[in-house]
């Protein structure tokens, strides 16, 4: 995936992106994961990015503006989580 601007949400009933910080799976990227929020099921959509402003002007882009940070007990590569 490009852009999130390119994701077709009309499916998930409340979608929010969570931001994780070089997760194991991509050591070297910011990762910006689709999720079902009101089921809290991840998807396999996902974009990459070297650093984490390039990741928040891709989800402002695709209507993303309310910005979350990682709270205690959360998974520590969790960065932050939007919201439309």
């Amino acid at each position: 995936m490009e852009s999130m601007r390119q994701v077709d949400f009309s499916d998930l009933s409340f979608p929010l992106i969570v931001v994780y910080r070089k997760p194991k799976d991509y050591p070297d990227a910011y990762v910006a994961r689709v999720w079902e929020g009101a089921r809290n099921l991840p998807t396999n959509t996902l974009i990459k990015r070297e650093t984490l402003q390039e990741i928040r002007k891709d989800l402002r882009a695709a209507g993303f503006t309310i910005r979350l940070t990682r709270t205690e007990g959360e998974d520590p590569v969790i960065a932050e989580t939007w919201l439309r």
